[in-house]
């Protein structure tokens, strides 16, 4: 509706990105937009930029991914004091098994398990470039809490395709 509204024509594809089928790998999408948290439930970011990104994106449609910093998930941690305390390594690039973030509101069964992998902001930048993407933008943000002052929440990166 909101598409419609504002007169564009959008494609929504709800599926397993690893596994869409040929057609819609077709290079006619103006953009592609990755939002929060989703780059770490990839342990390669190869498949999702060249296999399926670049595949999508027309020349010169763009990626647009929000991710949280990795200096927020792979380096700090605030405990219940609110203090910082520097404990990660950010060159660390085991798998950690967790659960999905809606286990919670599911049974308490072996579905709900996952292996993330927590990427490097330079390793995100790298696998965009060999997937022939070319950085517009890269920005930084700032949390919003005021404890958490000076230190990078997230960031967006803009890239284009060649």
């Amino acid at each position: 509706e909101v598409a419609s509204a504002a007169g564009v024509d959008v494609h929504y594809i709800v599926a397993d990105v690893l596994k869409l089928e040929e057609e819609v790998l077709q290079e006619e999408a103006h953009a592609v937009i990755m939002e929060m948290g989703i780059l770490h439930y990839f342990v390669d970011l190869t498949p999702l930029l060249e296999g399926v990104v670049a595949r999508l994106l027309r020349p010169g449609g763009r990626l647009i991914l929000r991710e949280f910093h990795p200096i927020s998930t792979k380096l700090i941690s605030c405990g219940r004091s609110g203090k910082h305390k520097v404990d990660g390594n950010y060159f660390d690039s085991s798998l950690i098994e967790t659960r999905v973030a809606y286990s919670k509101y599911a049974d308490n069964d072996s579905r709900g398990k996952v292996q993330l992998r927590k990427w490097g902001l330079g390793e995100v930048v790298t696998a965009m470039a060999k997937a022939g993407l070319h950085i517009v933008m890269l920005k930084e943000e700032p949390t919003v809490k005021l404890r958490d002052a000076g230190i990078p929440k997230t960031f967006i990166i803009v890239a284009e395709k060649l």
